[in-house]
């Protein structure tokens, strides 16, 4: 589903990934791991195309995301949900216009078939009471929900998901957690998540990946994390 070929990535003079090498597998739910500023959040921005790499390739399915000309790389964003580390829901809209806004932007449905997408989703996350409420007058697991049905608004192959339980307590960051299983399980969706909290990221992953000093030093399933000899792991 996602492939990075030796990616370099180099901000002024700091090295942020170093031939950073990762394959995603369909209906995989991979983990990525790291300290702050370590350089998780950039990998999915180059996933994205938001950030084009100093060296190597990124795939996406069969389209190398970085040679893609503007017109094409819109093409194939819509086939990839994201959902941003603090919800970044537009606070003028209420949570139903929120949800509807990538349907709005990017395709030819009527008002209707829109509507009726958007309380579909809002019901898989159980938010579907509060659509016409808006984004102040959420908890942050509340908006975090949102955030969730705005990424699988478009029935996407792959979600990206930046550090989903953020700010959220222990509680509301487990009831998050297992939402996100539920959902991608139920979607038969590929996701990529990047989180440095730990209870987390055993809970969500099938699969983890630990980035230091921009390289890939570990990756596997959790019960391989677990009994890692690496003392960074």
């Amino acid at each position: 589903m996602v492939e990075l070929r030796d990616v370099q990535l180099q901000f002024e003079e700091k090295n942020v990934l170093e031939g950073v090498s990762l394959d995603v597998q369909p209906q995989e739910r991979l983990v990525i791991m790291g300290q702050s500023g370590s350089g998780k959040s950039t990998i999915l921005r180059l996933i994205l195309g938001i950030l084009q790499p100093d060296a190597g390739s990124i795939f996406f399915k069969q389209f190398e995301v970085n040679r893609l000309k503007r017109r094409k790389l819109q093409q194939v964003r819509q086939q990839i949900g994201m959902v941003y580390q603090y919800s970044a829901l537009l606070s003028s809209l209420s949570v139903g216009d929120n949800v509807a806004l990538p349907l709005r932007e990017l395709t030819e449905k009527s008002p209707d078939e829109i509507n009726k997408i958007v309380d579909e989703k809002l019901e898989l996350v159980g938010m579907k009471d509060a659509r016409d409420l808006l984004p102040d007058e959420l908890s942050g697991g509340m908006r975090k929900r949102v955030a969730l049905a705005r990424g699988l608004v478009l029935e996407p192959e792959l979600i990206l998901l930046d550090e989903p339980s953020a700010g959220l307590d222990p509680v509301i960051a487990s009831v998050v957690d297992e939402l996100i299983i539920g959902l991608t399980e139920k979607s038969k969706v590929t996701s990529i998540i990047v989180t440095h909290e730990m209870d987390s990221a055993f809970r969500i992953a099938t699969r983890m990946a630990m980035l230091y000093e921009g390289k890939i030093i570990e990756e596997g399933e959790p019960k391989k994390f677990k009994q890692s000899k690496n003392p960074v792991v």
